[in-house]
């Protein structure tokens, strides 16, 4: 690699200055950035989308069409899908929690009736087949991870939500975002490629790949998530309205929001579905589990290969660990963001592992190579061919 020169060097340290002046003052700042950080999300998940609007429009017209028509395009079909789960999802949603809320006297009643004859025989079984020290290693490993996680969720989200949601920069925030949104959006190509003049020309490339790393673990992540988040709500709100279970949108809403939390987050979400089916139809609290799992059976073997194409695979073991350290350090958003986060150092170790290493790759080949061992189940061949091609 090439040594800088020493107006290299200089142009490197201003940079350097300005991104901590930077990052200073976003911390000075961060009780009123959560609208642009939300909004900033919101944009990276349209992006691709307006990408491939502005090609095909340009395409199809012959003629360079401005991006912003793209921008607009996108924000409408995006108010028109807001506005319809405004109007026919969320007013059902009310008037089920409302009823909840009214009849949780009743369903605790009920659960406490049911619950210990069930559940004592369920204890029972498990106590017969699984070992003592076994048993008691999982209950002190389960209980740790619960209380570390509800924790988390009681600091996280209702001192946030009481903390910045009633700050006068918030509101300004919202009202603000949907333009800021607007110009990043339409302005992304002269932002990209005057971001990477910043960069000397030796390592622009490497900066390209790291970002393109970054990029598709992120992408796979947030559009996976929201994609897995509508499926398991519907598929739960469709199971437990066949099962005739009260309550049967909110419970597949609770359910779909769940998903957002790695590992535990099916079991959570199933949770207040079988706490009601137990106080309403304990007859059917067996189907209730049983549908449960087989959401969570399609959404392994069907949706997640298909949302994340292999490039977000992260052993169970190694997704625990992530999901306690995350918990511990960062709260709500360390449970919901540890394994993007743990896949991006994963993916940019590999990465800058090949190119510093004795006989390193060049930057195409070191990238080819992370994006192939992101994807296990493909073959020698299949690799091979994929190699080459990059």
């Amino acid at each position: 690699m090439n040594h800088w020169s020493k107006r290299q060097r200089a142009r490197a340290l201003i940079t350097i200055a300005l991104l901590f002046l930077l990052g200073w003052l976003l911390y000075q700042a961060r009780g009123a950035l959560l609208p642009f950080v939300l909004g900033s999300v919101f944009a990276y998940i349209l992006l691709p989308f307006i990408n491939w609007l502005d090609d095909h429009v340009r395409r199809s017209l012959s003629q360079r069409v401005v991006r912003g028509v793209s921008v607009l395009i996108a924000y409408v079909l995006t108010l028109v899908i807001i506005y319809a789960i405004l109007t026919s999802v969320i007013p059902p949603i009310g008037v089920q929690v409302g009823s909840l809320i009214q009849r949780l006297p009743y369903f605790a009643r009920n659960v406490y009736r049911a619950a210990p004859a069930l559940v004592q025989d369920w204890l029972d079984a498990y106590n017969r087949v699984v070992p003592e020290n076994i048993r008691l290693a999982l209950q002190h490993s389960f209980e740790n991870t619960i209380q570390s996680l509800l924790r988390t969720l009681q600091t996280g989200i209702f001192k946030g939500i009481n903390v910045v949601f009633t700050t006068v920069s918030f509101v300004l925030g919202l009202i603000v975002v949907p333009l800021w949104m607007f110009y990043i959006l339409r302005d992304e190509p002269e932002i990209r490629t005057q971001f990477y003049g910043l960069v000397p020309n030796p390592y622009r490339e490497d900066v390209r790949n790291i970002l393109r790393l970054i990029d598709s673990v992120l992408g796979a992540y947030l559009r996976g998530q929201l994609i897995l988040c509508l499926s398991v709500a519907i598929l739960t709100t469709i199971g437990l309205l066949i099962l005739g279970i009260d309550f049967a949108l909110l419970l597949g809403t609770i359910a779909g929001i769940f998903e957002v939390i790695p590992v535990l987050g099916p079991l959570l979400g199933a949770i207040p579905a079988l706490l009601v089916t137990l106080a309403t139809s304990p007859s059917r609290l067996l189907w209730v589990a049983l549908w449960a799992v087989i959401v969570q059976q399609i959404e392994n073997y069907l949706l997640i290969p298909q949302v994340a194409r292999g490039t977000f695979r992260i052993h169970p073991a190694l997704a625990i660990l992530a999901l306690v350290i995350g918990s511990e350090v960062a709260g709500i958003w360390g449970v919901i963001l540890c394994l993007p986060i743990t896949a991006i150092v994963r993916d940019v170790t590999r990465y800058l592992y090949l190119r510093l290493s004795d006989d390193p790759l060049s930057p195409e080949e070191a990238l080819a190579s992370v994006r192939i061992q992101a994807r296990p189940s493909l073959s020698i061949a299949s690799r091979t061919k994929a190699l080459w091609k990059k």
